[in-house]
């Protein structure tokens, strides 16, 4: 097998300059939050291309370079079909879900429960929303630490910190999680924004670099060989559409989730109403549809290489639930020179803050705008200042924060990254996202109706739960009952956990949501509400012709262009002490980064000057 390069003092220089950047950009996008809407949807002014690259980079995290990895390795035929899902749920958000977003006209993603249904469904939303996705938030963060402190080499060593000793996979959970939060509370949705685009470019430096290096690896200097190779000496069967442990009807209820998850899940709804115009969200639509069939394509693409090169993963990860997720980073760790393979730590890093920030931020937006605002202002007579909703909203950032960290600590004993991720996301995204889905379209339903669908599907898949507990013989504690795994079969068909939670979930909650129309009423305030509702639905949501990208946008993306220059010239400077050992890959990807981030600066100054937009921001 090839010989591995775990990170050196360099590589490490490269990740720290780069975690110390992000707290830096919070710092400096944190004077554009002047009120909440700055803070949690950028004013409704976020330039469309910012909003959609952000879109679509926080669609993904180390999930993608760990656990998609993982089926790649043992399934590359089933991995490229599995993951080329997102392209058709996307074009559903470019002809219908985008513009709809827009038409809502809300400042946070629960605003639109309150607005479709009552007051009442957004409390009870934010309810059972926050437990899950902190939930999702601490496996994103478990998934990421799984690469970084196996990359660092550290994952078995014990830290003595003078209060606690921790194991090297322990104190990567805590540090990674503080600097997520520190800069998620500090910037807002501005700050979760500009990250997005640089982690963008970093995915895709490292990207463009590893897909010909796997395949001169695989080729002995030779990448045209390595193709030829990889189809002569894949295992059997390797290319053919499949999943190995998954039933059949994995495949439907995958789609399912795809489809849910890019056009009705919160985040998503939060990027297409945060720009000023519906057209713009068929853009963004648009470019992240066939940006999420390519790009995929390519992170994948190399992990091809990884059965023959890396037969037996197991001997070289023995410590990992699934050593087959270390395959990417195995793959790097053969290929890349020091400096990128601190950037590729760097890259894996922010894949996984793109989509935790994400929901850090429209948690606490829910959390802040839909339910301290209206228990203050009924307790007080008064709505709380500006300043005072800032406050709780940071303060929310940091508890969710905590509570993810402690979840990451929890979630080990339960499988590896891809699993527990699909068990997570199966316990509410169908149970609590019918209503939402149903409700954009069609709204012949009362004001009760949400909250009946929810409450019935929740209780189903609870059910579950219990069920599996016991089936697996093991005590129906909190984390037994979200977690066991289950087996049946039902007229010939096999399901496990994933997909009972989601069959359960879309037929009770659905068939519940229907019957409500049996009963529904318009009166009094629900009348006035669903009534304006519909009106804003059918009225298109255009910005004015003359509406400009704002100083916050421009300055946003000069400041993204800036960062993409410094990396260019940090990759290219080194070079020299990489230059033995394939250092050159350090230029061609800082020239890459370099040219990007001056084409960036160039274009802001030409838009800047075009239209005479001031460079410094509004005084309140």
């Amino acid at each position: 097998m090839p010989e591995l390069n775990f990170l050196n003092g360099l590589d490490y220089f490269v990740l720290a300059l780069y975690m110390a950047t992000i707290l830096a950009v919070g710092f400096f996008v944190a004077r554009f939050n002047r009120k909440t809407t700055d803070y949690f949807k950028g004013g409704g002014h976020v330039p469309w291309k910012l909003s959609m690259v952000s879109l679509f980079v926080s669609g993904f995290s180390a999930f993608m370079f760990v656990g998609a990895a993982g089926i790649t390795y043992g399934n590359g035929g089933g991995a490229v079909v599995l993951f080329s899902f997102a392209l058709p749920a996307y074009m559903l958000g470019f002809f219908l879900f985008g513009p709809l977003w827009r038409r809502t006209r809300i400042d946070t993603p629960l605003q639109f429960l309150t607005r479709r249904f009552s007051q009442n469904t957004t409390y009870f939303y934010t309810l059972l929303a926050v437990v899950p996705n902190t939930l999702v938030l601490g496996i994103m963060i478990y998934t990421l630490c799984i690469f970084i402190s196996t990359a660092l080499g550290i994952s078995e060593l014990t830290f003595d910190l003078g209060f606690a000793s921790l194991s090297g996979f322990d104190l990567t959970l805590l540090v990674t999680g503080l600097v997520l939060v520190i800069y998620t509370t500090l910037g807002g949705l501005w700050a979760v924004m500009v990250t997005d685009g640089i982690q963008f470019l970093i995915v895709l430096l490292v990207t463009v670099i590893m897909i010909p290096m796997a395949f001169v690896l695989l080729g002995d200097g030779n990448a045209i060989e390595g193709v030829a190779r990889l189809f002569q000496d894949a295992p059997e069967g390797y290319f053919e559409v499949r999943l190995d442990g998954k039933p059949l009807l994995f495949w439907p209820t995958w789609f399912i989730y795809i489809i849910f998850g890019y056009n009705v899940n919160w985040h998503i709804a939060q990027r297409y109403y945060s720009v000023a115009d519906e057209r713009d969200t068929k853009k963004m639509a648009l470019w992240c549809g066939v940006m999420s069939f390519v790009l995929p394509m390519m992170w994948i693409a190399p992990v091809f290489t990884t059965p023959i090169l890396f037969p037996d993963m197991g001997n070289l990860w023995p410590n990992l639930e699934k050593p087959s997720e270390a395959s990417f980073v195995t793959l790097a760790l053969a290929v890349l020179p020091h400096g990128m393979l601190g950037l590729l730590a760097a890259a894996i890093f922010s894949a996984t803050m793109s989509s935790t920030d994400t929901l850090f931020n429209w948690l606490a937006a829910v959390l802040t705008k839909d339910v301290y605002v209206p228990i203050a202002s009924r307790v007080s007579g008064k709505v709380p200042t500006e300043r005072r909703q800032l406050l709780v909203g940071k303060t929310c950032v940091a508890l969710l924060g905590i509570f993810a960290i402690w979840v990451a600590f929890n979630v080990q004993k339960y499988g590896g990254a891809f699993d527990v991720y699909m068990k997570a996301e199966s316990l509410y995204k169908i149970t609590l996202f019918v209503p939402v889905f149903i409700g954009l379209l069609w709204t012949k339903t009362p004001w009760w109706s949400a909250i009946a669908s929810v409450t019935a599907g929740v209780v189903a898949v609870l059910g579950v739960g219990v069920y599996a507990s016991f089936q697996s013989g093991v005590a129906p504690t909190a984390m037994n009952v979200l977690f066991s795994d289950v087996a049946v079969t039902w007229f010939g068909l096999e399901l496990t956990r994933y997909e009972l939670n989601a069959l359960v979930g879309l037929i009770v909650s659905g068939g519940v949501f229907y019957v409500t129309s049996f009963f529904n009423k318009r009166e009094g305030a629900f009348r006035e509400r669903i009534e304006s509702f519909e009106k804003d639905m059918k009225t298109p949501a255009h910005s004015h012709p003359d509406t400009k990208i704002g100083p916050e946008g421009l300055q946003s993306y000069r400041f993204m262009g800036r960062l993409a220059v410094g990396m260019g010239v940090l990759l290219i400077l080194l070079t020299f002490p990489t230059f033995s050992e394939g250092g050159i890959l350090n230029t061609v990807a800082g020239l890459i980064a370099l040219g990007v981030g001056i084409l960036v600066i160039q274009a802001v100054n030409r838009y800047q000057e075009r239209h005479h937009i001031p460079s410094e921001l509004p005084h309140d």
